[in-house]
């Protein structure tokens, strides 16, 4: 057989070399996996949109930014947003577009560090390329993709990831000034420290105090913004925080399925969460930190690497700090590539043992095929102002915002009939509601202005 092999390689030595050098084409082709995100476009601004990039003064353009430097919160993004908006690039299709991009160099990051942190999937480029496939195309990102507002998030996401590919290569000074640029760019980027600060070689104790000092150096920098000060005061301020917490917690494993239901994800959930401690979404959660936090005391050095990504992106918003909405996409969108590392850490100990490899590819295919269908999908939505607030609407049993927001648009077209059975099935949901209760009033007053001039 090897005789065979030997003669066919002598026979055609340039097929042969270009069939050697396949895997290391196959990266080329990562970014076409973001082609479903294009059904967005054309696109409408949407939601938390209008308060970022749309009415925040940092955002109108350079010489905007340069004015707020020192008042404005995440000053690296917020450049983002002005050099699009002195470029004249301040559609929102232009800014999708640019965080499709942003997206796509994100994929390629995580699949050149899967590439350092799972050696013995190295040579494996289809299977890898598959995982970094999952990670572009599920349908969770749209929040962090799509919505102009995500841009924080996948902004510091890609910082991060480069700064942890420098740091598993030895650029410690490169993956030290991608760390605090990410902290620029979210604040949140914080508790991603002991993650980076374990991909540093034991022997390397001097650069772990560096990373340590330029932390507190930007952390310290942050803090003397006004506006850090006014969030922390708005967070704490007037709320239950006991409540809160309780809320966020139990939001975990609702928020986990939607990696197996993207057809629940939503643009503002308003699913029932726990009420008191002993409510079983509440235990769910606090079983889901048992078992991340196991597996970042006893899992070895993938197993701790996975836990501490998923732990860093859910810590911020998922605990202990009061918040609004107990149950949002985007950390859940920021654990996933900490998910899929755990799905590579399990496979290798689970299902490759017992799977045979033509099944598990064709699994692979299929999920891809499924992703992709999924995301097609929930882009289009994100064409259409009132599709995706209808579709909020269905999947809200507890949240009266889609639909004001959908009576809201409704009143604008002059359908105050459709508005009104909108605004009184919000009604039903929390008849207390004091924004409701304005926004009744004036669809009764816009109702009597048109039956005035009939």
């Amino acid at each position: 057989m090897n005789g065979m092999t030997g003669w066919l390689r002598r026979l055609f030595p340039r097929a042969h070399a270009t069939a050697a050098g396949l895997p290391s084409l196959l990266p080329l082709l990562l970014p076409l996996f973001c082609l479903p995100w294009f059904f967005s476009l054309p696109g409408v601004y949407l939601f938390d949109d209008y308060i970022t990039p749309l009415n925040d003064p940092a955002s109108q353009g350079l010489g905007a930014f340069l004015a707020q430097l020192g008042a404005t919160i995440r000053p690296l993004t917020k450049l983002t947003y002005a050099v699009e908006a002195s470029l004249g690039l301040d559609t929102v299709d232009c800014r999708r577009i640019v965080q499709i991009a942003m997206h796509a160099g994100n994929g390629v990051l995580f699949l050149l560090l899967l590439r350092r942190l799972v050696p013995e999937h190295r040579q494996d480029m289809p299977l890898l390329l598959a995982v970094a496939a999952l990670y572009l195309l599920h349908p969770i990102q749209a929040e962090k993709v799509l919505a102009v507002a995500g841009r924080p998030t996948l902004l510091m996401e890609g910082l991060l990831l480069g700064a942890m590919l420098a740091a598993a290569g030895g650029r410690y000074a490169a993956a030290m000034l991608l760390f605090a640029a990410s902290l620029l760019a979210r604040e949140t980027a914080l508790v991603f420290l002991p993650l980076l600060a374990m991909l540093l070689p034991a022997s390397r104790d001097r650069e772990r105090w560096l990373l340590a000092l330029v932390t507190v150096l930007v952390v310290g920098l942050l803090a003397a913004v006004p506006r850090y000060r006014a969030l922390f005061d708005f967070s704490f301020a007037a709320r239950d925080v006991a409540s809160s917490c309780i809320q966020q917690v139990s939001a975990l494993p609702l928020g986990f399925s939607l990696y197996f239901a993207p057809w629940n994800l939503s643009i503002d959930h308003g699913e029932h969460l726990a009420a008191s401690a002993g409510d079983p979404l509440f235990l769910g959660g606090v079983l889901n930190y048992i078992f991340l936090l196991s597996l970042a005391c006893y899992g070895g050095r993938r197993g701790r690497l996975a836990a501490l990504w998923i732990l860093a992106a859910i810590m911020p918003t998922q605990s202990c700090i009061p918040k609004l909405d107990a149950l949002t996409e985007r950390p859940f969108a920021l654990a996933l590539p900490g998910c899929l590392l755990c799905l590579l850490w399990l496979g290798r100990r689970i299902v490759t043992a017992r799977m045979p490899r033509p099944v598990m590819a064709g699994a692979l295919v299929a999920t891809i095929a499924v992703l992709a269908v999924a995301t097609a999908t929930r882009s289009l939505l994100y064409r259409n102002e009132s599709a995706i607030w209808k579709d909020a609407m269905v999947k809200s049993a507890t949240n009266i915002r889609p639909h004001l927001n959908s009576a809201a648009l409704l009143i604008g077209e002059g359908r105050t009939g459709e508005a009104r059975a909108v605004l009184l099935r919000a009604w039903a949901i929390d008849p207390f509601d004091a924004e409701l209760a304005d926004a009744l009033q004036h669809m009764q007053y816009q109702q009597l202005l048109k039956e005035n001039d009939q």
